[in-house]
């Protein structure tokens, strides 16, 4: 009787295994495209900080020269 229940169970379970081993094979080949765009998202973050600050710092020399040529 024991031997019916797991020859009965064992169609299930090649199945389930088979799934499992194509998403596990699918995730491995995602990894470098994801790994790839979270590495985009990083420069692009970093470009935008950049952009921030010289638009600070050019921002800031305007107001200075904006205040010299007040006082003058």
């Amino acid at each position: 009787m024991r031997a019916e229940s797991a020859n009965a169970n064992h169609p299930a379970h090649d199945g389930q295994t088979s799934i499992t081993a194509a998403t596990a094979s699918g995730l491995k080949t995602l990894q470098p495209i994801a790994l790839f765009q979270v590495s985009m998202l990083k420069m692009w973050a970093h470009s935008i900080e950049r952009f921030a600050g010289n638009y600070e710092k050019a921002l800031d020399e305007t107001r200075r020269e904006a205040s010299e040529r007040a006082h003058l």
